[in-house]
């Protein structure tokens, strides 16, 4: 154990302080922000824009890589059903490719701890039915009102009213969760919203595309689909999903708010909401090709997900202190070691993982023996799985 450069405490003698994270071998604030080593994924830089690590931050990472090939095997079915014409199955397909792989994912990782039904219900449920009311309400509004649909006060109701409603909602149920002493970590925030979004954008989905699933043929030509099946989807859920996680990952500790980081976040969620609708309305009413609206939106969402990374490395960063020091399985190297935090050897958050006891979870004195910094190769990917995390 040698004192760290950063904060002075005595943590083990490798490349990171267990206890602030901080990347030792260099000096100054680029090594105590380590942007180039993400705090809830080790080895990926903050700025990488990953659907799969940003949005299940629980996953060791090991199993990321079950989770990417599941979200590209729905897309490949997607895409073989638009190209088979069966268009009204790959909206279906498309409307729960995503919140199914969230509700595995929650399952895996059990961030729900001993509450599934409470968490579950305050999140993915209560977004479903607040999609159902919002979408069957908005379409009564905006479609049988004097308001003309191509005219400016369809376009400001449809593509920013509406979208600011939807942030407005979604996060009431969810914050019923912040009070909770289990779900203290901004982290938790963030995957509860996530789940409400999901939540809401499938049921919206289906409202919205109910018409043309009940007047679709069960074959139809697949000409000008895949862009729009991929973008309404596929694009809108990971847009809703990103936004309501952003607004309450802001909100689940409010003191947080006077940080700039934390102070942008609602409006940068809200305002970009409002900017892939509009602008998406206003590319297709300009008969703009929907690759170029595709890459829009797939833009909109990328910066969102940057942003929730640089929010939560923030966040683990700031919350180090609220762990102690002990034995576990690290959920991304995959050995075993004494921590705080964050794993000594490859600096991921040991709370970046699944929500079970670590296999081996005897305390450490924080100037304990050498212990402390003994590594070893976790012994199967099964232990690995459910390693790591501070119960």
């Amino acid at each position: 154990m040698t004192p760290c450069e950063h904060c002075g405490r005595d943590t083990p003698d490798e490349a990171f302080c267990t206890w602030c994270g901080a990347h030792r071998a260099s000096i100054g604030p680029a090594a105590q922000s380590r942007r180039h080593d993400y705090a809830a994924h080790a080895g990926e830089h903050v700025a990488q824009p990953s659907v799969v690590t940003t949005l299940f931050p629980h996953l060791p990472r090991h199993r990321a890589h079950e989770f990417r090939w599941g979200l590209i095997g729905g897309l490949a079915v997607i895409v073989a059903l638009v190209g088979g014409g069966l268009i009204v199955a790959s909206l279906l397909a498309a409307a729960v490719l995503v919140p199914s792989l969230y509700l595995v994912y929650l399952y895996e990782a059990q961030v729900y701890r001993d509450e599934p039904a409470k968490v579950l219900g305050l999140t993915m449920v209560s977004g479903a039915v607040l999609g159902v009311v919002v979408s069957i309400v908005a379409k009564a509004l905006l479609h049988t009102s004097p308001l003309r649909p191509s005219g400016v006060g369809y376009l400001i109701g449809a593509t920013v009213v509406l979208p600011l409603i939807q942030e407005v909602v979604k996060p009431v149920p969810v914050l019923g969760l912040r009070s909770s002493g289990k779900f203290g970590e901004t982290i938790d925030g963030l995957t509860f919203g996530v789940a409400a979004g999901l939540g809401f954008a499938a049921a919206e989905t289906i409202v919205n595309v109910s018409r043309l699933i009940s007047t679709l043929p069960v074959h139809t030509s697949s000409a000008n689909w895949l862009s729009w099946v991929i973008a309404y989807a596929v694009l809108n859920p990971l847009l809703q999903a990103s936004c309501t996680g952003i607004v309450v990952a802001a909100l689940w500790k409010p003191k947080r708010l006077a940080k700039r980081l934390y102070a942008f976040a609602i409006p940068l969620a809200l305002g970009a909401h409002v900017l892939y609708s509009a602008i998406g309305q206003l590319l297709e009413d300009h008969g703009v090709s929907e690759t170029v609206a595709l890459f829009f939106f797939a833009a909109v969402v990328a910066v969102l997900l940057v942003y929730i990374r640089h929010m939560v490395h923030d966040a683990l960063l700031d919350e180090a202190k609220d762990f102690g020091f002990q034995t576990v399985l690290c959920p991304h190297c995959r050995h075993s070691v004494g921590a705080a935090a964050f794993c000594p050897l490859c600096g991921g958050a040991v709370s970046a993982g699944p929500r079970t006891a670590s296999p081996a979870a005897a305390p450490i004195a924080a100037g304990g023996t050498s212990s402390a910094s003994t590594t070893s190769s976790a012994p199967d990917a099964g232990q690995a799985a459910t390693g790591g995390a501070n119960a």
